[in-house]
């Protein structure tokens, strides 16, 4: 205790730097998944929500993982192509998927992907003879 109190400035200062610390990291992991969540993601995301195959092997998508991977490029024209791989938190089982979009006259629409579940691969496809909306997504 003697220790504590001869050393009291330097307990302060350290404790003061710790919680500095825990709020930076707090908030750049905050500031890195808003930022990765872009348009291209939400087209995504949404369409994974939707997918029949998603719901059979994750069961009702509860959420997403912290950052989004992958390239989104958009030339500036209105037209762009993204390929996005994140992590999806399912009410069964977790999985992870790599989905391919494009974006046309301003609009994304998603291509497809893979959805990969304890170690199996499924692939996910848009198929927009049934429903334009799946895929269609702005």
């Amino acid at each position: 205790m003697g220790a504590l109190r001869r050393h009291r400035q330097w307990a302060i200062l350290i404790s003061a730097a710790v919680c500095l610390l825990i709020a930076a990291g707090a908030i750049s992991l905050t500031v890195v998944e808003n930022v990765s969540k872009g348009p291209a993601f939400e087209s995504a995301a949404q369409f994974v929500r939707t997918d029949q195959v998603a719901r059979q092997q994750l069961g009702v998508v509860l959420g997403f993982g912290i950052a989004v991977n992958g390239s989104v490029k958009e030339p500036g024209d209105g037209d762009g192509r993204a390929n996005l791989s994140f992590d999806i938190h399912g009410s069964w089982r977790d999985g992870h998927a790599r989905i391919r979009a494009v974006k046309q006259s301003g609009v994304w629409m998603v291509e497809g992907g893979v959805l990969s579940v304890d170690g199996k691969r499924f692939r996910l496809q848009c198929d927009p003879t049934s429903s334009i909306t799946r895929c269609l997504l702005s």
